[in-house]
């Protein structure tokens, strides 16, 4: 794969290997920094890690990760479910989630809450090189330490590490699956199929290798993903699974019209259906179901139109960024921490940018991440501001972070076409030569 020697085409211009050095250490020390600040924040007052910690404990205790032994005393994590009476944790996942984490049910929650704050920023870490390696950036490459330092910064991230949540670790297996989908489709699926049973959604990727190749990784990824499912009905036997489908079927607890969730579902939701959380312009519970259903046939509509087996490596980054950007659009839960996934389409579009100085493409890129960093819950800055765009018309710019990914999907879409057969991507005549050299990946 080509890699563009001077950055003219993303802005940067070239730089001695000295001082891109200084700039990434320097960089990466106030990476550190801020890490250490979100260390600080630790609190077991804001953790969503003791959920997936709970839910350990009760497959331990009962075999049944979504509902408390009777007696158990942690009441603050749990609450009861009006119908039954049971006490249950709000845990939503598939059981084999609480089955992997069960070493952390052998410590207390505040110790495992920390044990998942270190393992999470290593995942991190390796999710970030994941993204460089992928993505095929000669800038990235070269200052690496700005990329650590933005990921960091981007307010998903930090509320990712901060309440624990598992979208880091989701993210590193859905990149490096498509890493080395073409190499490796035997781990590629491996890799998809374990974040398919951590949470359902990373499922559609599957579809995307089904139509565009390697077909393998759907193949390994389901005998692979069989295998590893049954791991906690060895050991429980069928309890956790149908306790799962009862969650699936009967509860409906989920606040899916929250602010944090940024999805399609959530979107109409806000708008047209009563709840705690915003005040609809109007109750139609069924046309905000039917406006979802007609948006998400849109947004899969447009990916399977996308043209299928590109050649050029760039194109195919691009077009898995647009399917990642449509699986976090059609989930109906997706919480604003998720999009920390969008580190990879970023860093696509990114290197088309060194191949073509498209101006319009870079705007739309900055105004794109500008709005995915506006972090849910901003309105709070002031109590006018939070009244207003929580009522009515208002409900259309309270989660400026859906249009970020409504953009980021679209103009990974629209620049994956333009690799179709493979052809090189002209540069503008305005725009200076640049030079390549093979970066060997």
């Amino acid at each position: 794969m080509p890699i563009v020697k001077g950055s003219l085409a993303a802005g940067i211009p070239d730089n001695s290997v000295a001082k891109q050095r200084l700039i990434n250490l320097a960089a990466l020390a106030l990476a550190l920094g801020w890490w250490g600040l979100i260390a600080l924040t630790i609190t077991p007052y804001v953790d969503d890690f003791k959920y997936q910690w709970q839910a350990s404990v009760n497959l331990m205790q009962s075999g049944d990760p979504y509902t408390a032994q009777p007696g158990y005393e942690r009441n603050h994590m749990l609450f009861h479910d009006p119908a039954t009476g049971a006490r249950k944790v709000f845990y939503l996942y598939p059981p084999f989630l609480a089955y992997f984490l069960q070493p952390f049910g052998l410590i207390d929650s505040l110790q495992a809450q920390w044990l998942w704050f270190g393992l999470n920023s290593i995942v991190l870490g390796l999710f970030i090189g994941a993204c460089i390696w992928v993505s095929g950036s000669g800038w990235a490459r070269r200052y690496w330490g700005l990329v650590v330092l933005g990921t960091l910064l981007a307010p998903p991230t930090r509320l990712s590490l901060q309440l624990g949540q598992i979208s880091i670790v989701l993210a590193l297996l859905m990149v490096a699956s498509f890493g080395l989908a073409y190499r490796r489709p035997r781990m590629a699926g491996g890799l998809l199929a374990v974040a398919t049973l951590i949470k359902l959604y990373p499922g559609l990727l599957g579809v995307y290798y089904l139509l565009c190749r390697p077909r393998k990784v759907v193949w390994w990824g389901t005998a692979i993903g069989a295998g590893v499912a049954v791991l906690p009905a060895l050991t429980y036997g069928s309890t956790p699974y149908l306790a799962f489908l009862n969650v699936l079927l009967r509860d409906n607890y989920y606040p899916y019209s929250a602010e944090f969730n940024i999805s399609i579902l959530g979107f109409w939701d806000r708008l047209l259906v009563a709840g705690p959380y915003a005040v609809p312009l109007t109750e139609a519970p069924l046309l905000a179901r039917a406006l979802a259903v007609a948006c998400a046939l849109g947004v899969l509509g447009l990916c399977l139109a996308a043209p299928r087996e590109l050649r050029a490596a760039e194109g195919r980054t691009l077009q898995v960024g647009a399917w990642l950007c449509a699986m976090l659009l059609l989930t109906p839960a997706n919480g604003y921490y998720n999009l920390v996934l969008l580190l990879l389409p970023c860093l696509a579009i990114l290197r088309y940018l060194e191949l073509s100085a498209d101006r319009h493409v870079r705007t739309w890129l900055v105004i794109a991440t500008a709005l995915v960093c506006i972090p849910t819950g901003w309105t709070s800055a002031h109590p006018w501001l939070y009244q207003t765009l929580h009522i009515g018309w208002g409900l259309l710019v309270l989660t400026p972070p859906l249009y970020g990914l409504l953009l980021y999907f679209i103009v990974s879409v629209q620049l994956a076409r333009r690799f179709t057969g493979g052809l090189p991507v002209p540069a503008p005549a305005t725009s200076p030569p640049v030079e390549e050299v093979s970066d060997g990946r």
